[in-house]
């Protein structure tokens, strides 16, 4: 039978070997034992934490947040888990041989039964769950994006825009379509529908300076969110878009393919933020410039 003495042994070594670090801080914020934390790849050298307050190593602003995390465990007498970003480059420690910079990390905090050297106490394991976040960032980056362009796709636009509308002060929906694209598949085909996509989201990049509010919703329209203009300067824009795209010069096999397109603009108030109709005014506007003849811009209701 194993002495008491030579379990606690045990454990003490065993918890020194495993690669995520297991903390006991008090209810005062002081470490008072640091064990393993030896995955270099994932974690700096945690052992000179022990028998110091948190706040003398840790950014006050963390500090605070992970003693209220502490004081809660203690409250509820449960397992708490939960997440955060830590610039690891600001944990003041003899030695930061660790991955560096920002890092994503996981605790998950248990109350302790006993008081440990006189005061309550938690214990915390602590993962490094960066490589995790990073995953499921990409992951979602590629729900939201449409393979051919590069652009934010529908389901992101219906989503998300209006998340960014939110708070903007004003706001226009344009919606633009490439004029007789079913034309251009037919005489030059389908790879050469695609190239004319792709580049024309370029130009809608480069006229929007940057893809953030632009999404392709699908076939050959593509919806922009604009914010702080008024309705001379969203139809403004949109001619600025429509000269872009017809002073371009798009080819496809050394071939030149004339590329115009009608635009579509409608202003939204903030009323209207919720409404499920949010590019209906802006579709509206669109037909009216197909039917005055194409390679117009329309807003809705006029200027």
């Amino acid at each position: 039978m194993i002495e008491q003495a030579n379990v606690a042994e045990l454990l003490f070594s065993l918890f020194n070997t495993i690669a995520d670090p297991v903390m006991v801080i008090g209810e005062d914020g002081t470490y008072l034992e640091v064990f393993g934390g030896n995955e270099r790849s994932l974690y700096d050298d945690g052992k000179p934490m022990k028998g110091q307050k948190i706040y003398s190593f840790m950014p006050k602003p963390f500090a605070d947040f992970y003693m209220e995390k502490v004081h809660q465990t203690l409250q509820t007498q449960s397992l708490n888990i939960f997440d955060y970003q830590l610039d690891t480059e600001q944990v003041i420690l003899p030695e930061l041989a660790g991955p560096g910079g920002v890092q994503w990390f996981e605790t998950r905090m248990y109350p302790l039964k006993n008081e440990i050297k006189g005061q309550r106490a938690v214990i915390a394991l602590i993962i490094n769950i960066t490589e995790r976040r990073l995953l499921q960032r990409q992951l979602q980056e590629l729900s939201y994006e449409d393979p051919l362009t590069g652009l934010y796709n529908r389901r992101y636009f219906l989503e998300r825009v209006r998340f960014h509308l939110h708070g903007a002060g004003s706001a226009h929906i344009m919606i633009c379509d490439i004029d007789d694209f079913k034309a251009i598949n037919d005489c030059w085909g389908h790879l050469c529908g695609d190239a004319v996509l792709n580049e024309f989201a370029q130009v809608l990049i480069d006229a929007m300076q940057g893809r953030q509010n632009i999404s392709r919703f699908g076939g050959d329209e593509f919806v922009i969110a604009l914010t702080g203009l008024d309705d001379r300067q969203a139809y403004e824009k949109g001619e600025e878009l429509r000269r872009r795209t017809e002073s371009h010069i798009f080819t496809y096999q050394k071939q030149v393919v004339s590329v115009r397109i009608s635009v579509g603009i409608a202003k939204l108030d903030s009323v209207d933020w919720d409404r499920s109709e949010l590019i209906e005014e802006a579709d509206i506007a669109l037909y009216e410039a197909k039917k005055a003849g194409k390679n117009q811009v329309r807003i809705f209701g006029g200027i």
